[in-house]
């Protein structure tokens, strides 16, 4: 129950203690807002991943110009030559728009492609071996 303000002391008094409470109640707000968008950040990375699969960017470099003939030529007609035509022609479109989102320079894809199928050196073999305790194949 709130008291009854007799005079202007107590008033002053009053708009300091409901001044406090708001400042208590929007600094409350803020952090409940902050959790709530750290709860929902896999959502929204989620969200964003499948938006880059159904829009393409409207640029066309040519690295998009590479990915769009390898989807069109070695993934439809090599990879997914024997599957329905449903699968041969969204798979390619999936690739084709995803690629077209990439922000990573081409150089740097084509560096990570190129690591995945070098051959390892001894030294690289040999600390792979010392981690795991096992023999690379």
């Amino acid at each position: 129950m709130i008291n009854q303000i007799t005079n202007y002391k107590e008033l002053l008094q009053e708009k300091a203690r409901l001044q406090t409470l708001l400042a208590e109640q929007e600094l409350q707000i803020k952090n409940d807002w902050h959790v709530i968008k750290e709860d929902l950040r896999p959502f929204a990375h989620v969200a964003t991943t499948i938006r880059n699969f159904l829009t393409r960017k409207a640029t066309l470099s040519a690295f998009q110009l590479g990915v769009n003939l390898f989807a069109d030529g070695f993934i439809k007609k090599v990879l997914l030559g024997n599957t329905g035509w449903i699968t041969r022609t969204l798979v390619p479109f999936f690739i084709k728009n995803y690629a077209s989102h990439l922000t990573d320079a081409p150089e740097k894809i084509i560096h990570k492609i190129k690591d995945l199928f070098r051959k390892k050196n001894k030294k690289e073999e040999e600390v792979i071996v010392q981690e795991t305790g096992m023999d690379a194949v």
